[in-house]
């Protein structure tokens, strides 16, 4: 993909989170990785609704920016994802709300209770509060980034990585439809975990 096609990707993405509630405000921050040695970030402070191409911002893997604009603040996070995941080329950070409850409420989403989820995700862990922006952050989810695709953020949102932003983008859909599912199973009265070695089986299909 050159970087006018990403540039537009990374609009479309922004919107379809914006349109299902999944950025209001100015909230989140999106990521493709352009080459081996450069990125494409979104812009601080801009709509995920309303962007445009030429407001992305580019990126080395140190977190120099290369021309004009100025990226998120979240970039940090985004940045230690690219240096530990050569395998990942999109990375996606909101703020779902059900997803989100989670993470204020201190708890990781059951994922053993979705075959879906099992077999696409396996599992999305909690990663421990962190102050935005900061070095903490990258710091926390470092010790998660080998072994996961998708994350919740105590008291803040979720990120999800894939091959490319699409991935990351439908693996946030994902994570947010689990987390209604198992919320409305809980005020159904629980929902019934799959038993362990099945959960097991699915997780090494995945």
């Amino acid at each position: 993909m050159n970087e006018m096609s990403a540039r537009e990707l990374m609009c479309e993405v922004g919107r379809r989170l914006w349109q299902v509630g999944f950025a209001p405000a100015n909230a989140g921050n999106l990521s493709t990785r352009l080459d081996g040695d450069r990125l494409l970030c979104t812009p601080t402070l801009v709509s995920k609704g309303f962007m445009q191409p030429e407001e992305m911002v580019v990126l080395d893997l140190d977190g120099r920016t290369i021309g004009p604009g100025k990226a998120s603040s979240e970039v940090l996070m985004h940045l230690e994802v690219y240096r530990r995941r050569p395998d990942v080329a999109g990375v996606v950070h909101v703020h779902p709300p059900v997803a989100t409850g989670f993470a204020a409420a201190g708890q990781a989403l059951p994922c053993d209770i979705l075959t879906e989820v099992l077999g696409t995700l396996g599992e999305v862990p909690l990663v421990p509060l962190s102050v935005p922006g900061t070095p903490e952050v990258p710091d926390n989810l470092a010790p998660f980034l080998a072994d996961y695709d998708a994350y919740l953020l105590a008291n803040h949102g979720v990120l999800t990585v894939g091959a490319d932003l699409w991935q990351a983008f439908y693996r946030m859909e994902i994570v947010e439809h689990a987390a209604q599912v198992a919320l409305v199973a809980r005020q159904l009265g629980g929902a019934e975990r799959i038993p362990p070695q099945r959960a097991a089986l699915m997780r090494v299909k995945r």
